[in-house]
């Protein structure tokens, strides 16, 4: 048995799936005709609604190249009278290269070839050929020219998808596929770049977060509407977030914009001629769900006048609205004597150095998505020093690009000798702060966080 290599696997797969859709299409005579009359009108819109009544639009690349390739044999025996003959030659294959680089390096010649295959024009097309001295090249240049053509006749016919392009002005080529989005933000300065030493990066996203996308190529674009759900599959929630929005002022008297809110209806459809001057790109707003650390996908979907839809790829979201727990942190102190033994401090209580005597710190505070835990002596005159323990490990700490890293999530023991550390005697407080990485409202600047305190006398 004959083994396939990936790419011809995917050649016969190609192949297989044109033929299944066409198939599909010619068996409804009526359709055939109108998608066949859309394609030789360049028609866009009523190309797509005729596929997409049919249950077929997401086949129409390969629909449009079947008819290109019908079309292009069909003009090129019109326009070249003797068929191609002969067998595959290298030095004629290459004396076509040339001729096809000298062809489009002149604008003026390319255009003239153009037009002659669009208008089906032998004539004028024979001639080209004859001044150059390429009429026994008159069957590659025309199906050349033609393939050409047709490239872009299908780009027209069958453009991208709609797409969310960011999300908290984080680009959506930046969110990975568990949610998690990388700075820059764009435009910059709402979101920095990574930073994951510094406890910056791998951000989900939480409070009221912009959407943005694009659907320019898609022919008189009716109405759009971005949804969000729990799985692939849904069920989809459609966003019926007001847009604000604005306008100039037709009368160009104060006021000189004219303010109002873009409206979905109660399915989250947009109307596309309410958007003003806050952008085309500016799709809506999301209230992120009250969750922590739950991953969603978001889809745009935008339709015609006909009310054919296309769907945007969808794009993974994680949200999170917690707060770091506990809430405030745990912190603990005890005096440790040299026999081990220990006793509860309380607030504001003394301790004196006693030849051995140590503070025991515990802590407990984390988060899904932590960021860093900032653990400092506070006090004196306006000091603040960092607390390191008896093995020389600092309390503080930031996740590292480490996803498994949630800070101290149980509580968590630390020896510390302040005498050691040559603090001087006066009040303090040991205070903890923990942050999550969290995009909030579509800025980041230590996402949520929580703060506790201890106070303590050193004599």
């Amino acid at each position: 048995m004959k083994e396939y290599s990936f790419s011809e696997e995917d050649k016969l797969a190609e192949l297989r799936e044109t033929g299944e859709a066409i198939g599909k299409l010619a068996q409804d005579e009526k359709a055939f005709g109108r998608v066949a009359e859309a394609f030789l009108a360049q028609n866009a819109e009523h190309f797509q609604t005729e596929l997409s009544k049919i249950g077929l639009l997401h086949r129409c690349r390969l629909i449009c190249r079947w008819f290109c390739s019908k079309h292009c044999v069909f003009v090129c025996v019109k326009l070249c009278k003797e068929p191609p003959g002969g067998q595959l030659d290298i030095a004629e294959l290459r004396e076509f290269a040339l001729v096809t680089e000298r062809l489009t390096a002149e604008e003026g010649l390319l255009n003239s070839f153009l037009q002659a295959v669009e208008r089906e024009d032998a004539a004028t097309f024979n001639r080209l050929l004859s001044k150059r001295k390429w009429d026994r090249f008159c069957h590659q240049l025309c199906h050349f020219l033609c393939h050409v053509r047709c490239r872009r006749i299908c780009k027209l016919l069958c453009p991208p998808p709609p797409l969310i392009t960011e999300v908290g002005y984080i680009p959506t080529s930046q969110i990975n596929p568990v949610g998690y989005g990388s700075g820059p933000s764009s435009p910059p300065g709402t979101c920095p770049a990574d930073n994951k030493p510094a406890g910056v990066g791998n951000h989900p996203f939480g409070g009221l977060e912009n959407i943005r996308g694009e659907f320019f190529n898609i022919a008189n674009p009716f109405q759009y509407k971005v949804e969000f759900a729990t799985g692939l599959g849904g069920p989809w929630i459609p966003i019926l977030h007001p847009v604000s929005d604005f306008r100039f002022n037709p009368g160009f008297h104060p006021p000189l914009f004219l303010h109002y809110a873009r409206l979905p209806d109660a399915q989250g459809w947009y109307n596309v001629a309410e958007m003003g001057l806050a952008g085309r790109d500016y799709l809506t707003d999301w209230d992120t769900p009250g969750d922590r650390n739950k991953l969603y996908y978001l889809r745009l979907t935008v339709r015609n006048a006909a009310l054919t839809e296309f769907q945007s790829p969808i794009v993974p979201v994680r949200a999170d609205n917690g707060l770091p727990l506990p809430t405030p942190p745990l912190i603990e102190l005890q005096l440790q004597t040299p026999d081990g033994k220990r006793r509860k401090l309380g607030c504001c209580e003394t301790v004196e150095h006693g030849g051995g005597n140590l503070v025991v710190i515990t802590l407990q505070a984390w988060d899904e998505n932590f960021s860093r835990i900032d653990v400092n002596l506070l006090g004196g005159c306006n000091g603040s020093y960092a607390i390191v323990d008896t093995g020389g490990k600092p309390l503080s700490k930031t996740y590292n690009g480490n996803l498994a890293d949630t800070g101290y999530p149980v509580p968590t023991e630390f020896l510390w000798d302040p005498w050691k550390a040559r603090i001087r005697p006066c009040c303090y407080l040991i205070d903890a702060r923990i942050y999550d990485r969290t995009i909030v409202n579509n800025f980041w600047s230590g996402g949520h966080w929580a703060e506790a305190w201890h106070s303590i006398t050193i004599a």
